[in-house]
């Protein structure tokens, strides 16, 4: 019984990482927050659910150069966001919508009443998939944030390596 424990222990997560939907993405981007703008990067995980519906767990880092409160203050966002994929995996172009949510981190330099919030983030992403383990294009997001001192878009582009 032990051996067959022990078995069925080593070799699932092996057959599990063999056949791998697993994803990493890199991304950059300009950070627009109402009047203000300024550079972002972030990364993230995912997990190719269908052929259509990609998961995402990830974060991203931006500073912002604000011209209110003349100085530089910084962004930290959290997300799991769902991407849907409208046409055929086939095609090497392609074009998915995004929706999710996001939590995120606004600098003391702001005075917010509370310097983090929920949010929930929509936006689309036009792609080119030049193999079947690369992935790069364009993505655009809008976020609603709860404490926001204004309207949060990411406009940049991005990387996506398929394990």
């Amino acid at each position: 019984m032990k051996k067959t424990l022990l078995l069925i222990l080593l070799v699932l997560p092996m057959t599990i990482i063999a056949q791998s939907k697993f994803n990493a993405e890199a991304y950059g981007t300009s950070l627009m927050v109402k009047n203000d703008a300024g550079l972002a990067f972030g990364a993230g995980l995912g997990y190719q659910a269908t052929s259509r519906i990609n998961l995402i767990v990830g974060f991203m880092n931006g500073t912002i150069d604000s011209d209110l409160i003349n100085d530089d203050y910084t962004i930290h966002k959290y997300y799991f966001n769902v991407d849907y994929r409208f046409n055929s995996e086939d095609s090497k172009f392609g074009i998915a919508s995004i929706m999710g949510f996001s939590y995120m981190d606004f600098d003391d330099k702001l005075n917010l009443d509370d310097g983090s919030g929920f949010g929930m983030d929509l936006g689309a992403r036009a792609f080119i998939s030049q193999t079947d383990n690369y992935e790069y294009g364009f993505r655009l997001i809008s976020t609603y944030n709860s404490e926001s001192p204004g309207a949060i878009l990411e406009a940049g582009l991005y990387f996506k390596y398929k394990f």
